[in-house]
């Protein structure tokens, strides 16, 4: 008998083992949600801004080989973020890289958690970088400044559940969970787009009438940025802002002839040095366009032949 108490005894303390190592396997898991700021991106781009963000995950304490993952956020159509005096950046998180589907809950329309099934180490824990993808569209009229939007506690909502044979349905699972704050962020940066026509003067064998042409200039700047246009003096040797010429396509001679702001051409458009003048105008993210005023005074005349410059324009912002 004692001999049978004694093993008893025996039994009853490596179960009492059994269950504090047990309890020491608690299963935890902790998350957060990385890699969400979009940095600098244009207005006026024309392609999407895309990044891809990151859930780092760490879990410990499981005894089954597998772990499903439910990772619910809140979800708003469209999703936007709040920029300088309530101005809105549209753009959307994906649990895939085309862009498809879109990153949210079990519960709201249209949208899917971002669902994985991680295998357990043999130690019980789990150690994981998981991929979202984030875009934003692109040719939103927005001013230029700092754009977020905060997901809090209540707007994560991070099931894991471990299981061995068929996965866990994520429409019913709610515990256990956890939370993971983050905050998606872009930043609207300065930035214009300039183009120019070309400008074409009348054929004509002798210079002894006033010519006159026009072109244009369209600048398109994002919103609430201040801008200015300077021409400068050409590529023909010896033209200057003040004093233009084209030049003999082959040959040395050259026309003088000038460019203005304003149907009148009394103010030369140049970069604002020397007496001339610049166009500027604030941009409100759609094209603004000026037309250039071109002239040709009487001159002496010239060897016939076809006669060009080449003017940049800058805009500056």
């Amino acid at each position: 008998m004692r001999c049978l108490f004694h093993i008893c005894r025996c039994v009853a303390v490596l179960l009492a083992l059994m269950t504090l190592h047990d309890a020491a396997r608690a299963q935890n898991c902790t998350f957060s949600v990385g890699y969400t700021d979009f940095g600098t991106i244009s207005a006026l781009q024309t392609e999407p801004q895309d990044i891809v963000g990151g859930i780092h995950i760490l879990c410990s304490g499981y005894s089954t080989p597998m772990v499903r993952m439910c990772l619910n956020i809140s979800a708003t159509a469209p999703r936007q973020l709040i920029g300088p005096n309530g101005a809105v950046l549209n753009y959307n998180l994906y649990v895939d890289p085309d862009h498809n589907s879109v990153w949210g809950s079990v519960t709201a329309p249209n949208t899917a958690p971002l669902i994985l099934d991680l295998p357990v180490y043999p130690s019980g824990n789990i150690w994981a970088n998981e991929p979202f993808y984030g875009r934003v569209p692109p040719k939103q009229n927005v001013p230029v400044g700092t754009y977020t939007q905060p997901f809090t506690a209540t707007d994560t909502y991070f099931v894991y559940v471990g299981y061995s044979g068929t996965p866990p349905n994520c429409a019913t699972s709610t515990a256990p969970f956890k939370t993971a704050p983050f905050t998606v962020t872009a930043n609207v940066g300065v930035d214009c787009e300039i183009s120019a026509t070309p400008m074409r003067f009348a054929d004509t064998s002798l210079l002894n009438e006033t010519l006159q042409a026009t072109s244009s200039v369209t600048v398109t700047c994002v919103t609430g940025v201040d801008f200015f246009v300077d021409l400068d003096g050409g590529t023909t040797p010896g033209g200057s802002i003040t004093q233009r010429k084209l030049l003999l396509e082959g040959g040395a001679d050259t026309i003088d002839y000038q460019l203005y702001l304003g149907s009148s051409r009394a103010e030369i458009w140049g970069d604002g040095t020397n007496g001339t003048t610049r166009w500027g105008a604030i941009g409100t993210g759609t094209a603004h366009r000026m037309t250039v005023y071109g002239q040709v005074p009487p001159q002496s005349s010239k060897t016939p032949g076809r006669y060009t410059d080449t003017i940049t324009a800058t805009v500056n912002f």
